[in-house]
């Protein structure tokens, strides 16, 4: 089996905090349906505060700038993201990736 290919999706802030709380509730349960579907790996707050990383593995680029553009934070104006994809070739313990080697 080959590795899939995964995206580190960075999301910056385009709004006050404020904005950003009133949207965040939606956001999780936008965030819930798409861990329950296999397409989020891991996700969460920049420690900068300026935004989120999602880690993501999808088929193309293109099924996933779909996907982000129902995202409350986009669909409010609060945030925008951007995608980097690599394909991996080892994992630690903590992930389960098909197709990529376990070091142990």
């Amino acid at each position: 089996m080959s590795a899939p290919t995964l995206y580190i999706v960075t999301g910056s802030y385009l709004k006050p905090k404020a904005d950003i709380a009133a949207v965040t509730s939606s956001h999780r349960e936008w965030l819930d349906q798409h861990y329950r579907s296999g397409l989020f790996l891991v996700s969460g707050r920049m420690v900068s505060g300026a935004g989120g990383v999602i880690l993501a593995k999808a088929e193309s680029q293109s099924e996933l700038e779909a996907i982000f553009a129902q995202d409350p934070f986009v669909l409010e104006g609060c945030s925008e993201y951007s995608y980097v994809a690599f394909t991996p070739v080892k994992r630690g313990k903590g992930i389960e990736i098909d197709g990529v080697d376990l070091v142990e």
